[in-house]
């Protein structure tokens, strides 16, 4: 029995995208923030550890790190999809996979399979790693629920933001140059890496707490942590709402888009 043509294209964007350049910066970049900051602020307080406050509860800052760590992997997968999507069209594949016996729809869930594979596969793998510092979690059968759909709600948000960028985009130089914004911008706003407080000034409030992988961050915290609850139910609606916006907007670029550059 032949596979779909859908399964066809996500094998080959896997076989594709497994080479050392595409695994160092989906894995090696997380890793490296995971153990380089989970081991050096762990080490400013050589009496237990840096401890922040979540959710009125000391918790230790491996502990508050690692699910934000973990959200990383959405955010790197979900730019898989529209790096490839501007690699085949500046190389020609666009045109001849659209000429072959495939439909433009076939293409996008190629493309959006494969970066859920690897926003789960990637995020299972910093789950393992993030034991080695270590981390008190909390692990529900709710909670890895809730965890397993933030991924790949989270994952299919950033895919589409990421296709938009590839859609519009007109050259190389201008498509690497908003990405590489867009990273330094979600990654560092973000409560990823530390916990928004009152001290916390208020321009970069707003900015964190409207950041999409602060949102993602935070409902795996709920996940691993804290326990799901009405906050975390409350903050995957939003997430939700805002993947099915930005995901019909990239169905209206990816219409437009044409072969070549």
């Amino acid at each position: 029995m032949r596979m779909p043509a859908f399964v066809r294209l996500t094998v080959r964007n896997i076989v594709v995208n497994i080479d050392p350049g595409t695994l160092i910066f989906m894995l090696g970049l997380p890793t490296l923030y995971l153990f380089v900051m989970g081991f050096m602020f762990q080490g400013i307080n050589p009496n237990g550890g840096l401890v922040v406050q979540y959710h009125g509860i000391a918790i230790k800052y491996t502990t508050f790190l690692a699910p934000g760590i973990i959200a990383l992997q959405a955010f790197t997968a979900g730019n898989i999809g529209g790096s490839m999507l501007w690699s085949d069209r500046r190389w020609g594949m666009f045109e001849q996979i659209m000429v072959g016996p495939f439909r433009r729809s076939e293409y996008l869930l190629g493309i959006i399979f494969v970066s859920i594979i690897f926003a789960l596969v990637g995020s299972a793998i910093m789950i393992g790693f993030a034991f080695t510092i270590p981390v008190r979690f909390n692990i529900t059968l709710a909670g890895i629920g809730l965890f397993i759909l933030t991924m790949v709600v989270g994952t299919m948000l950033f895919s589409s933001i990421f296709l938009i960028i590839s859609g519009i985009a007109k050259s190389m130089q201008a498509y690497n140059t908003i990405t590489i914004l867009l990273f330094f911008l979600l990654d560092f706003a973000s409560t990823a890496f530390y916990p928004i407080t009152n001290s916390t000034p208020g321009w970069l409030h707003v900015i964190a707490g409207g950041n999409p992988l602060s949102f993602i961050s935070d409902i795996l915290r709920e996940s691993f942590i804290s326990g799901v609850d009405y906050n975390s139910l409350y903050y995957s609606g939003i997430l939700f709402v805002a993947m099915l916006i930005f995901f019909v907007l990239s169905l209206r670029v990816y219409k437009n888009i044409r072969s070549g550059i």
